[in-house]
């Protein structure tokens, strides 16, 4: 095995953290989905925020402390964070606006607002193979 071989083994290995972060952040926009849509008054809001921002506070400093991230990680986030946001804005807009008190529009939403998360991690994985 060349250096070279062994770098890309290594930092691949290393790598791995990412996936972590992008399974808790569609597992996070999932609950957060479900708690805006299912809840009613003003515990939607809260508990929809308090799940968000306490699990972006915690991901923003594990991958602050990450020395390693692989070649692409930041498209492959970017790319995330983008579809996230689209489909968020879709599902809360279109959820509030017509369906606000139907369950199935917001397990399904969630689901689908969890989606990018899920997929980044997939594509990662097969990124960091080592």
């Amino acid at each position: 095995m060349t250096q070279a071989e062994r770098i890309r083994t290594a930092v691949g290995r290393r790598s791995r953290w990412v996936i972590r972060y992008q399974l808790v952040y569609g597992t996070a926009s999932l609950a957060m989905v479900l708690a805006f849509g299912l809840l009613d008054g003003w515990l939607r809001g809260a508990v929809s925020m308090a799940i968000w921002i306490s699990v972006i506070a915690v991901l923003a400093v594990y991958a602050a402390r990450q020395p390693i991230a692989h070649r692409g990680m930041a498209l492959t986030h970017g790319v995330m964070i983008g579809a996230w946001a689209v489909l968020y804005g879709l599902v809360l807009g279109f959820g509030i606006t017509f369906f606000p008190h139907d369950a199935a529009w917001w397990v399904a939403g969630a689901v689908l607002v969890a989606s990018p998360g899920y997929v980044a991690a997939y594509v990662t994985s097969r990124k960091v193979r080592a």
